[in-house]
């Protein structure tokens, strides 16, 4: 696991895991205004900034842990911002310490989770539904017909040789006008692939019990589930999107 620090002096190290951030305790004022820096937040690096406290302090704690509640690692630096290089998406809280004193509790919790939206959503091939739109900061989702400009679908779903596959909204712009480019590739891994990579594709072939990426033209990632397959169209029973622009960590 590796972690980048804004300059390499602000890094101390990775120092504790405990099960639960809220000891030790002490005296000092609670850290206000933990953040994430949206603007900086990228790909699979996160940053997080605070407001530094009014007294003295020798460091701040920073706590993170993949679920909540869960297991919290720790570790500490010397300023009031961290960029890290993520592996999966986090909770995070900040403790402020000067000698054996601590802040007498956490900061505000932040994390980088994305947002749920559930389906059931039924996308079926030559249909009414056929197309799917992932609104904006994962306010919901509709699905319409693809075949009219009218609707801009992210994703359409048909049949290729009597198997199904989802497209990007833009595949076939004279049959599906008016759609958008949303690359796809099914989940491998916590990380959604770069940008320019070739594992990005414009078809995936639809199966049941599994998770697709996809990477929105507003540069917001998500992943949905397909529950099940039916004989031409299917069922997505989630989608998590990831509402912090460009970065590709999702569960």
């Amino acid at each position: 696991m590796k972690w980048i620090a804004v300059s390499i002096s602000m890094l101390i190290g990775i120092v504790a895991c405990s099960s639960e951030p809220a000891s030790p305790s002490g005296s000092l004022p609670v850290v206000q205004n933990l953040r994430v820096n949206e603007t900086e937040t990228k790909g699979d690096t996160v940053v997080l900034e605070w407001d530094a406290l009014t007294v003295q302090v020798d460091g701040y704690h920073v706590y993170w842990s993949s679920s909540s509640p869960g297991t919290w690692h720790e570790y500490v630096v010397n300023d009031t911002t961290v960029t890290e290089i993520a592996e999966t998406t986090r909770y995070y809280y900040v403790k402020a310490s000067r000698g054996l004193d601590y802040s007498s509790g956490n900061s505000n919790q932040v994390d980088t989770k994305g947002t749920y939206i559930y389906g059931p959503f039924i996308l079926t091939a030559g249909s009414s539904s056929n197309g799917i739109l992932f609104y904006e900061d994962a306010a919901g989702v509709a699905t319409g017909v693809a075949d009219s400009s009218e609707f801009a679908q992210d994703i359409y779903i048909d049949m290729v040789n009597s198997q199904l596959y989802f497209f990007s909204g833009d595949h076939n712009s004279v049959e599906y006008p008016g759609g958008n480019h949303t690359p796809l590739c099914p989940v491998t891994t916590s990380i959604a692939p770069d940008p320019g990579s070739s594992v990005w594709v414009d078809s995936v072939l639809v199966t049941s019990s599994s998770y697709y990426y996809g990477h929105l033209s507003n540069d917001h990632y998500i992943q949905f589930y397909v529950d099940s397959v039916f004989s031409d169209g299917a069922y997505i029973s989630s989608v998590n999107y990831q509402t912090i622009a460009g970065l590709r960590l999702l569960p």
